[in-house]
């Protein structure tokens, strides 16, 4: 098949108020609403070349936001740069934000003289993602907000936090998608990060890196005190789980979506209780779901290499634990993507031109 080096294209923002089932096992929508979500994933798929890579990334407000855009640019030019594969980029964002992100990715190809960079993008209207906060499926979105974004003024309240779990209605015609925040940098090939997919067991769901923090430490900090010998929340040097960060995801869309287990964890009774046994309560949306459920649940998980998501948020440093913080903060082997998570400075890279000459 043969794929133009670069197709943008735009879907109407229709509004989507899909009725759903009560169980997530059963999730799907149906009607109008239904075809409507479907013709987002399906618009498109006429000329996808063998070996296509599928991202989605989120680009809300993209177009009130200059840091916002400065990272989408540097986060796309990155991997268009050392990706040796076609790649078809979903991008979650509403109609103004899209046509930003059209003309940062057009600036990005005339900056730099591509011509041999496969690329197709396709817009994911945030109208259509609101189906999380809509009808039958409100209800669960509002139980993952009072546990995992207690904070009403939470950046990570945005129900499109939790969209990873309804990537089977979002992107319907997808069975495998790497998910990533926008404030990454990709320094090696993609497809080596793709290749991971190759490595999941029939069990693994969701691919991950760890937490390079202690974040989860602190979120158990009763739990460890009254539990001693967990190595729960401890660094792996000793052994120990840190817990996951969602800033790079692979998800085998199928298996997530048909995981009785997870879909257990989104009913407010188990939630409650096990949230309870852990003395858990979180800020981070779906990062704090999957690392409770790997708490109960590691089999669940593959866990990535940390190369692939290099955090370098060093918030909770001078915050009581800069005796244990390099425990979790060490990451040993060549960086192949840097996160710049909390606002953290990614350091200078070699690469191709900034688009930003060309922003005028």
């Amino acid at each position: 098949l043969v794929v133009k080096m670069l197709e943008i294209v735009s879907f109407p923002t229709t509004k989507l108020t899909p009725k759903r089932a009560a169980q997530h096992s059963n999730m799907s929508s149906t009607g109008d609403a239904a075809q409507a979500v479907a013709s987002v994933g399906n618009s498109g798929n006429t000329a996808v070349a063998a070996g296509t890579i599928e991202i989605a990334l989120i680009f809300r407000h993209g177009s009130e936001k200059e840091t916002l855009q400065h990272n989408f640019q540097e986060c796309i030019q990155s991997v268009l740069q050392y990706t040796s594969s076609p790649l078809r980029i979903h991008v979650v964002t509403d109609a103004a934000s899209y046509a930003v992100a059209t003309k940062l990715v057009q600036n990005i190809f005339k900056a730099n003289d591509w011509h041999d960079k496969p690329l197709k993008m396709l817009h994911v209207p945030t109208e259509g993602v609101e189906l999380l906060s809509e009808g039958a499926g409100s209800a669960m979105v509002g139980v993952l907000q009072e546990f995992f974004t207690s904070r009403r003024n939470s950046y990570y309240r945005d129900p499109l936090f939790f969209f990873s779990l309804f990537l089977h209605n979002i992107l319907p015609t997808l069975t495998q998608v790497i998910l990533m925040d926008v404030d990454v940098r990709v320094v090696d090939d993609i497809a080596d990060l793709h290749s991971h997919f190759s490595k999941f067991q029939p069990h693994h769901v969701i691919g991950m890196s760890q937490e390079l923090a202690p974040t989860y430490r602190h979120v158990l900090s009763a739990y460890r005190i009254n539990h001693p010998t967990t190595t729960l929340g401890s660094p792996p040097d000793e052994g120990g789980f840190p817990g996951y960060n969602s800033g790079v995801m692979l998800v085998n869309i199928p298996a997530l979506n048909s995981s009785t287990i997870i879909a257990s964890y989104l009913e407010r009774k188990l939630l409650e209780e096990r949230c309870n046994y852990y003395s858990f309560r979180g800020n981070l949306g779906d990062q704090d779901l999957y690392t409770l459920i790997a708490f109960d649940h590691p089999y669940l998980f593959y866990t990535l290499p940390c190369t692939w998501n290099r955090q370098l948020c060093q918030w909770w440093r001078n915050r009581g634990y800069s005796l244990v913080f390099d425990h979790y903060f060490n990451c040993p082997g060549k960086v192949s993507l840097y996160h710049g998570n909390c606002k953290s400075t990614i350091p200078e890279l070699p690469g191709p031109v900034s688009a930003n000459k060309v922003l005028q």
